[in-house]
C-alpha cells in the first residue's frame, strides 16, 4: 500500500467500501445466464410479466441495474414510494414517471402511460416487489395491475422481483398472461471463490490506487464449498479494510491472521467482530 496515503484517506476508502459503494460486480456463469435472458425478454415485442427470485444479498438488484443501464430509453424504473397507503400500483408507476404529479387513484392505464409506450419506454422495472406490495396490503390486488398493463393496448414488459412465498404463489395463479420465473440463487461455485476474493482486491487496488494484500490464495484452495455471493463480498469488504486501515483482532494474546488462514465456513464467524472494528475505525 503506497505510503503516501494518509489516513484520513484511507478512511475514506474504507468508509466507501463498507457503504457498498466500490462498485465491484463478479459475473458468474448463473448472472451470465440470467442476463442473457433477460437482454432477450427487453428486445422482445411481446408483453410479458416476468418474477426474478432469489434470497437476499443474491444479486438481483444490481442485476436489475445492468439491465436499466443496458435498455436505459426503453426503461422506467418504479422506486417504492412506502408514505401513501391510497396509491396503488399504477400510481407507483405514474410516480416513477413523474415524480411531481398527483396521481394516486387510477383504476385504468392512463394516457400518459400509453404516451410512453408509444415512444419506446415498454419495460417496467419493480425491484423488490415485496415493499411495494406490504405497504398497502396489496397482495390480493397487486397482480391483478400488472396483468392489466401486460394485456393492454400498450404491451408493456414487466420485469419484477420477490422474496415473498405469498406473492409467488398470486403470481402462479396468473391465468391469461405470459409469465415467467427466474431463480437466482447468488451462490458462488467452491472452486471460482478464490477468483472472486482476487478480483475484489484487484478492483479495490486499482480503483483507489492501494496495494492490499488478499489473503493466501494457497490457502482459498482447501476451500470446497460453495458460498452465496453476498457472503463472499462481505468478508472481501472486511478483509480489505483492515488491511487498508491495519485493523486485526487478537485471540489468546495473538493476531488472527486472516490472509494466512484456510477460508472455511468457521472463518466468517470472527468476521462481525472483526467488522466491528474496522467499522468503528473507519466511522469514528
Amino acid at each position: 500500500m503506497k505510503d503516501n496515503l494518509s489516513n484520513s484517506k484511507n478512511r475514506q476508502i474504507a468508509r466507501t467500501v463498507l457503504e457498498g459503494l466500490h462498485g465491484f460486480q463478479h459475473r458468474w456463469l448463473e448472472r451470465t445466464e440470467v442476463n442473457e435472458a433477460l437482454d432477450g425478454i427487453a428486445k422482445s415485442d411481446d408483453a410479458i410479466l416476468v418474477m426474478l427470485r432469489g434470497a437476499a444479498g443474491a444479486g438481483i438488484s444490481s442485476i436489475l441495474e445492468e439491465l436499466t443501464a443496458r435498455f436505459r430509453d426503453e426503461v422506467i424504473v418504479v422506486t417504492p414510494r412506502i408514505y401513501s397507503s391510497r396509491l396503488n400500483m399504477i400510481g407507483q408507476i405514474l410516480h416513477a414517471l413523474f415524480p411531481f404529479s398527483s396521481f394516486r387513484s387510477h383504476k385504468h392505464v392512463p394516457e400518459s402511460l400509453i404516451q410512453c409506450r408509444q415512444v419506446a419506454r415498454k419495460i417496467i422495472i419493480l425491484d423488490d416487489l415485496d415493499i411495494i406490495s406490504s405497504q398497502n396490503n396489496m397482495e390480493e390486488v397487486i397482480f391483478g395491475e400488472l396483468y392489466q398493463l401486460a394485456r393492454s393496448p400498450t404491451r408493456y414488459t414487466i420485469i419484477m422481483s420477490t422474496r415473498n412465498r405469498k406473492l409467488l404463489e398470486h403470481y402462479s395463479t396468473l391465468k391469461g398472461a405470459t409469465s415467467m420465473v427466474i431463480a437466482v440463487s447468488g451462490v458462488i461455485p467452491a472452486a471460482e471463490v478464490s477468483t472472486v476474493v482476487q478480483g475484489f482486491f484487484d478492483w479495490c487496488n486499482q480503483q483507489y490506487d492501494t496495494r492490499a494484500q488478499s489473503p493466501c490464495m494457497s490457502q482459498f484452495r482447501k476451500f470446497y464449498q460453495d458460498m452465496p455471493i453476498d457472503r463472499i463480498i462481505y468478508a472481501c469488504e472486511t478483509l480489505y479494510c483492515s488491511e487498508l486501515l491495519k485493523t486485526h483482532l487478537r485471540s489468546n494474546g495473538k493476531k488472527v491472521n486472516f490472509t494466512d488462514t484456510p477460508f472455511t465456513r468457521e472463518v466468517p464467524d470472527h468476521f462481525s467482530d472483526l467488522r466491528h472494528k474496522v467499522e468503528f475505525k473507519a466511522f469514528s
